[in-house]
């Protein structure tokens, strides 16, 4: 990829977007950027090294392998976020994979190393991703409550409500979320089993909490299903 594209692509991240032409360069020295299928995934375990993964555009699906062969979906990620955290453990003992979800993404890469000598150089990048982090551990953390204090319905409505906010587009009858998960995925999400959100949604459509298909999810009143 060209410099000037991988100038544009990083400025116009917003991690990225209030560093200046320097700071920016010094990242495309070392940024590397790939263009991904629908179905294809990175695992981690064969990647050379630790790194770090900038999704510039479209959807990008983590999950796990348990012990049993289990597909265990830990979150979705959009274009504008980043997955692949620092971390000291060994990355050939993960299990964890990115399968990309929208029909082409592009990818920027950074070896982790790499990464933190220039959040080393440029504190203000240190400063924004550590802000970024502490946005994930809220996430993780109000994920984590739903599941200890709330039961699957309860978790299922809190799932809808945040993946609205995420994705949702507002029209004359209410928000709405291209449905692009099975009921199998939403049932890994929220740690239930696919036959309880079938049931579960099927509720939702009789009590009008949202009207659903299997192109999209609309939701009338996004307030009314949060409370």
């Amino acid at each position: 990829m060209q410099r000037e594209m991988k100038y544009w692509y990083l400025k116009n991240f917003d991690l990225f977007s209030d560093l200046n032409k320097e700071q920016i360069n010094d990242l495309s020295e070392v940024a590397r950027f790939v263009r991904m299928k629908k179905g294809q995934s990175i695992y981690f375990a064969t990647e050379q090294g630790r790194k770090l993964y900038f999704l510039i555009n479209g959807k990008v699906k983590i999950s796990e392998i348990d012990g049993f062969g289990n597909e265990l979906i830990k979150n979705i990620v959009l274009g504008g976020d980043h997955f692949g955290e620092l971390s000291n453990t060994d990355v050939k003992q993960t299990q964890e994979f990115a399968e990309i979800l929208s029909s082409e993404v592009i990818v920027c890469i950074f070896n982790q190393k790499d990464f933190e000598e220039i959040m080393q150089k440029h504190p203000v990048l240190a400063l924004s991703f550590a802000k970024r982090m502490a946005e994930k551990l809220r996430g993780l953390e109000n994920r984590y409550t739903n599941l200890v204090f709330k039961d699957v319905k309860a978790r299922l409505k809190s799932f809808l409500v945040e993946w609205a906010n995420r994705e949702g587009k507002l029209d004359e009858n209410g928000t709405v979320i291209k449905n692009y998960l099975t009921h199998s995925e939403i049932a890994n999400i929220i740690s239930s089993s696919r036959q309880t959100v079938t049931t579960l949604i099927n509720e939702l459509k009789e009590e009008g909490v949202i009207l659903y298909s299997r192109k999209v999810i609309t939701i009338p009143n996004l307030h009314a299903i949060a409370a």
